[in-house]
This record gives structure tokens, C-alpha cells and sequence, in this order.
């Protein structure tokens, strides 16, 4: 009886207990989150995802060269619905919002045909803590790709 009532309150402790594991309803958090860094132009891209509390990913990258940082901007994927979305807000710009068109475990490739410039932006999962961000668009009728080689940095 002793036992048996021991187990009884040990169970009842356990399933009282919360879970505090964030859910990732997308399964990005294991690709992205951390901090990392990719050459670009004449600097360097810096970005830190997290996962936040409702189990979305979040990002704030930014750009330095020579000591100045020129560029920042947030963004987060999340999940409205059916549909996997992507939004970011550059520094004095426009936010931007974009659609996942292609999504599989790989890679999520996103499209905005409204905008010009980017209307495209593909994340590609590699292996060894490395990403890629390719950015399609146009710039004076002329289409121009843009391709971020990231690497971890934790």
C-alpha cells in the first residue's frame, strides 16, 4: 500500500508539473536558431534567430563595414493558417511581406510578385551549422541575385 500510494503522488507531481519546452510548429528552430554571419559586399552580415515564446522564429540581422553598421532590419516565419509567412522590416524601409511557395525539409522558398525588388527570398538548410539566403529581384528592369553564405557562430 505504501508503494503503491508513493507511486500514485509521484505520478500526480509529474503530470502537475508544466512543460516549459516551446513548441516549434515548424521545425526551424533546430536550422536557425543561433547566431551567424556571412561575408557580403565589402562587410559582413550578422543575424541571431530565436524562437520565441509562441513558437515562431524571430531574427535581428544587421551589416557592418568598415566599422559602421548600414543596414539592420528584424524579421520572423510564422504560421497564419494554411500558409507559412515571412515578415521583415528593414531599417527605414517598408516592411515586407512575403508567402512560402515551396516548403520542404531542405529549404523554404518565399514570394511577394507585388514587390520588385526583393519578390523572392530562399533559405537553404546545409549541413556542417551553414545556411544560404538567396534574393532575387529586379533593380532598373534588370533582374539581380543575391546569394548569403552563413555560417554559425555558437
Amino acid at each position: 500500500m505504501k508503494y503503491f500510494l508513493l507511486f500514485m503522488l509521484c505520478t500526480l507531481f509529474s503530470n502537475c508539473q508544466t512543460n516549459d519546452k516551446k513548441q516549434d510548429p515548424l521545425n526551424l528552430e533546430s536550422k536557425l536558431a543561433g547566431k551567424w554571419k556571412a561575408k557580403a559586399f565589402d562587410g559582413e552580415l550578422h543575424e541571431e534567430w530565436i524562437l520565441d515564446e509562441n513558437g515562431w522564429m524571430q531574427q535581428v540581422g544587421y551589416y557592418i563595414e568598415n566599422s559602421d553598421t548600414s543596414y539592420s532590419a528584424k524579421t520572423r516565419i510564422e504560421k497564419i493558417d494554411d500558409d507559412i509567412i515571412l515578415f521583415s522590416v528593414i531599417k527605414n524601409s517598408n516592411p515586407k511581406i512575403f508567402k512560402a511557395k515551396s516548403v520542404n525539409n531542405d529549404q523554404i522558398v518565399f514570394e511577394n510578385d507585388d514587390y520588385k525588388n526583393p519578390f523572392q527570398v530562399k533559405y537553404e538548410f546545409l549541413p556542417n551549422g551553414k545556411y544560404k539566403r538567396t534574393i532575387k529581384g529586379y533593380e532598373k528592369d534588370s533582374l539581380v541575385i543575391y546569394e548569403f553564405n552563413f555560417e554559425k557562430q555558437d
